[in-house]
């Protein structure tokens, strides 16, 4: 854990010392970090930001460190004997943390010198750190509130954190509800005799929890461990109303015993044996198929009507978040944000008691609305600045979009803002272009309408690139397709630094025609533009955007989501401020027929060598032809309209292909990729 907390803080820039029992134990944990799944580093070579020690040479960077975070076993003995070793190392201003996810924080800094305990206190990082936004600040009994304060707006500003003041409680805040919510799950299904499918089904997305819901999610953490927590748990609240709850069932002890731990044992409440998934059912430890349920409900609030079990579970779980209030937080947006940051809850119990008792949550809005339809509104944000603000549905881009960013851009509201932000409302920026309305027309072989619905989307595209006021795109998330064509078209990024953009129409047959791959031409070079589109390759971080050449030099990326559309709200009024006139029409200095050859040699090749099918290999010759500005002679200089034109032309053709149709068809079904 250390070691990835480490990770993530040389992600976002900060100078970075780990220390352990040696220095090879302290490598080894930055090794261990660079090669684990999912990845601790935005890019593999960060792990050279990090510098190593032992606890015993170690004492120049704790002398110097603004911030030490103890982040060793949850053994509190073990944690007092180093404290005890590095606390006369500490500089006269430094912050010392324990990372602990439940021991009193009180009892682990007993033992400090009275001059470190103003900036002693606890931080529990959720796990992994990178992915899981949460931390949970815990002041001990004489922390100061000004080094907690400058604690909590660091790691907001610095590791993009949702930050949480809890009170020193067991298990805090977050964990504290989780195994409420958890244990009263497990009692609920007795009661109303459920099978492990069935709970799944009903606590996860329709309550607005994960798709792993309960079962799925115990699997993950490990049943050994969801009984340990239980036993502490149990053991630490003799005050907790519903204290007898935390008492692990029958078949968790059971199935502890047998080691049937979960994904660490290769089975728990599920198993998969060859290509079947098995199920166990609690009351006989047999397994059985994994039977799909079907819920007559789609929405928490009908779920709620319908469902005894949910009903109740929504129900208790409120009462009991209400009755901590004054315990483990004064505050209830602080259980909603716990909840929703540390356990990717959609919703916070209390607004969640807004959504059954109203029906809606309110939800705020970045600014004035000024105008809008289904899919795309316009706001007004402060200082002159509109907002483009995409809320459409499934994230895709439809005609909506389109014809409303147009209005904007080209005429419509142009005079009315000084700069646009471009962004969105959703988890995602955009998974791309409507391929349901594509199939729809291709299938009806309604190709004039193909064709018109391309050259719009080009259209598009060119207004936010052309337009007199600068088009600054907020991307978070997915950034896909067309969505990534938008960000490319813009005259600055700020992306949040967890971005996941790529150009991978060629994963449904397609090209990128909505400016996409002539945007790619224009910004780097042959080989590297048809690895990035012909491959599909999708960044697992803005900092890998940026080596993909899908950020540029002057584009930025934040780390705390929330300060996304601030950030880059600043930039396009900077840009209005400093005079900002649009790009002129570029022109791509053709690479000649040596290139072209070279490239398609190297399709040839990977289909020799089965690395790509034959529909590959002719989807790789249509990114080629584009890229190489459809033969043009070497230095032939290419306008973008030209660039668009081939654009169209390949998009059309392919749209043609019984295996693009098969693979979109396939997308649209699955969610998944057809390699045919």
């Amino acid at each position: 854990m250390g070691a990835r907390v480490a990770a993530h803080c040389a992600n976002h820039g900060l100078d970075v010392t780990l220390l352990d029992q040696t220095r090879a134990l302290a490598e080894n944990g930055v090794k261990a970090a660079r090669q684990g799944r999912p990845a601790a580093f935005f890019l593999p070579e960060m792990a050279e930001r990090i510098q190593t020690g032992s606890f015993d040479d170690g004492a120049a960077a704790l002398g110097r460190a603004d911030w030490v975070l103890e982040a060793i076993v949850e053994d509190l003995a073990a944690k007092r004997t180093l404290l005890d070793r590095i606390a006369p190392r500490l500089g006269s201003h430094t912050l010392l943390t324990t990372n602990t996810s439940g021991l009193p924080v009180r009892e682990v800094g007993a033992e400090l010198p009275a001059e470190v305990q103003p900036r002693w206190l606890g931080t529990h990082f959720f796990n992994p750190p990178r992915y899981m936004r949460l931390v949970e600040i815990i002041p001990g009994p004489a922390t100061d509130a000004k080094a907690a304060r400058w604690l909590s707006t660091e790691l907001e500003r610095l590791l993009g954190k949702g930050v949480v003041e809890a009170r020193d409680t067991p298990n805090f805040i977050a964990n504290r509800i989780g195994l409420f919510a958890l244990m009263n799950t497990l009692r609920l299904m007795e009661r109303n005799e459920l099978s492990v499918e069935e709970v799944d089904a009903l606590t996860g997305p329709i309550l607005g929890w994960p798709k792993s819901a309960t079962f799925r999610t115990l699997d993950m953490i490990g049943l050994d461990t969801l009984l340990q927590v239980i036993r502490n748990t149990h053991e630490h609240l003799p005050e907790d109303e519903s204290r007898d709850l935390f008492r692990a069932p029958a078949y968790i002890e059971e199935m502890v015993q047998r080691r049937w731990l979960g994904d660490k044992t290769g089975q728990g409440f599920y198993k998969r044996e060859g290509d079947q998934i098995l199920a166990i059912d609690v009351k006989t430890l047999r397994y059985h198929p994994r039977t799909k349920v079907r819920l007559p409900f789609d929405d928490i609030t009908a779920a709620v009507k319908k469902s005894p079990f949910v009903a109740r579970a929504v129900r208790e779980l409120i009462t009991y978040c209400e009755r901590r209030l004054g315990e483990i937080t004064d505050d209830p947006a602080a259980i909603d944000r716990a909840m929703q940051w540390g356990y990717n809850w959609k919703h916070g119990p209390f607004a969640l008691r807004e959504l059954v008792q109203q029906g809606r949550i309110p939800q705020p809005r970045l600014g004035h609305r000024r105008r809008g339809n289904n899919s795309c509104s316009v706001l007004e944000l402060s200082e002159g600045v509109g907002c483009l603000e995409l809320h459409q549905r499934n994230h895709v881009i439809g005609a909506e979009t389109v014809t409303l960013v147009r209005e904007a851009l080209e005429g419509g509201m142009e005079e009315d803002f000084d700069a646009w932000v471009l962004t969105s409302s959703g988890e995602h920026f955009s998974y791309g272009a409507d391929l349901a309305y594509l199939l729809a027309l291709i299938q009806n072989q309604e190709w004039d309408e193909v064709e018109e619905a391309v050259r719009q989307f080009q259209a598009m595209t060119s207004a936010v690139k052309r337009s007199r006021r600068p088009v600054v795109a907020a991307p978070a998330g997915m950034a896909l397709g067309g969505g990534c064509e938008l960000m490319l078209h813009s005259a600055r990024v700020v992306a949040h630094a967890e971005l996941y953009a790529g150009l991978v129409e060629a994963g449904v047959g397609l090209i990128p025609a909505g400016g996409g791959t002539k945007e790619m031409a224009l910004r780097c070079d042959p080989k590297t533009a048809f690895e990035t589109i012909g491959l599909a390759k999708v960044s697992t971080s803005a900092a890998e955007a940026r080596g993909l050449r899908l950020l540029r030099g002057g584009d930025m990326a934040v780390a705390n989501r929330d300060r996304v559309v601030e950030a880059a709200r600043l930039a396009a009024r900077q840009m209005a401020y400093a005079g900002y006139e649009p790009p002129a029409e570029a022109h791509l200095t053709a690479p000649g027929p040596s290139v072209e050859s070279t490239l398609r040699l190297a399709a040839f090749l990977m289909r020799e060598a089965e690395q790509i099918t034959e529909h590959e290999q002719k989807i790789a010759g249509h990114i080629i032809r584009v890229l190489c500005a459809g033969g043009a002679p070497a230095g032939a200089q290419v306008p973008e309209s030209r660039l668009l034109e081939l654009e169209r032309e390949a998009f059309l053709s392919l749209c043609g292909e019984a295996k693009t149709q098969e693979r979109l068809a396939y997308r649209l079904k699955t969610g998944k990729a057809l390699r045919n």
